[in-house]
Parts: C-alpha cells; structure tokens; sequence
C-alpha cells in the first residue's frame, strides 16, 4: 500500500523471496527505519517525515529546538541508528536523494548530463544518469 505523500516506503505484506538480512536487504532497512521513525511521526504530527533507506528528511515550520533534537537523537539510539553529525544539514540549501532543496524551489543536485558518447563507459555513465533524473521527469522504464 502506498503511503500519503510518498513519506514513507510503500508498505508490503508478501514477499516471492524472503529478504536474507538487512546487510542484503534494502526492504528490511526501509522496516527498520520506518519502524524507528514511528515514535517521532506520533510525537510531530505536523512535521513531514520523509526516509529512503538511512536517509531521512524532517521538515516542519519554525527551526527545530535542542530539545527537539536531543529527543530525534534519542528516539533513534534507542533503535540503535546513530546520527552523524556531518550529515546534519540545518539551513537551505540542502541535499536529499540527489534533489537540492532551497526555500522556494526544488531542483536537481546534478543539472548537466554528457551527451558527447565515446566510449562504452559514456554511454554506461548517460543510462545512470537517465535512470537517476527518469523519475523526476517521468520517463517510464520501456522508453529507455
């Protein structure tokens, strides 16, 4: 089932292959996280709350407090996820799964693609950076 807003991973209820661990894994890392992440989306239910993997994105209006901070920080020890401190990004702009996101508009980290093929290593790097920008302007896998 989809969640609102893509805040979260789909949610799944039947595997074909059962995940072999969460090294391996990335839906059981998606569950984790979602699932240490639930205690902080019940005590913020304002703020939106966006995570792929281990990247996770807290947004709401007015600045986030110490307390607010040390409670994040807290909440998912407990889970034992660790935040890194140089991974925190406090102002504008900031960087979240290849977006650069700024107070008024949202656009692409890498805005130029190389189109001059001439060897099989630029073509490889061209259908990587098709695939990375297909969902951000809607190209459906059959038309690559």
């Amino acid at each position: 089932l989809p969640s609102i807003n893509r805040e979260a991973p789909a949610q799944r209820f039947e595997w074909t292959v059962l995940p072999q661990g969460m090294k391996n894994s990335p839906t059981l890392c998606q569950l984790f996280v979602g699932n240490a992440l639930l205690p902080i989306r019940i005590s913020w239910p304002t703020a939106i709350i966006y995570h792929y993997m281990d990247d996770i994105l807290i947004a709401q209006e007015c600045p986030f407090s110490d307390q607010q901070r040390s409670f994040l920080a807290h909440t998912l020890q407990k889970e034992g996820l660790v935040i890194a401190p140089e991974k925190v990004q406090s102002s504008a702009p900031w960087k979240y799964l290849g977006c650069l996101i700024m107070d008024s508009q949202i656009r692409p980290q890498k805005l130029q693609i190389q189109l001059d093929i001439r060897t099989l290593h630029d073509r490889q790097k061209l259908l990587g950076d098709l695939k990375w920008l297909r969902p951000l302007v809607g190209i459906a896998n059959d038309d690559l």
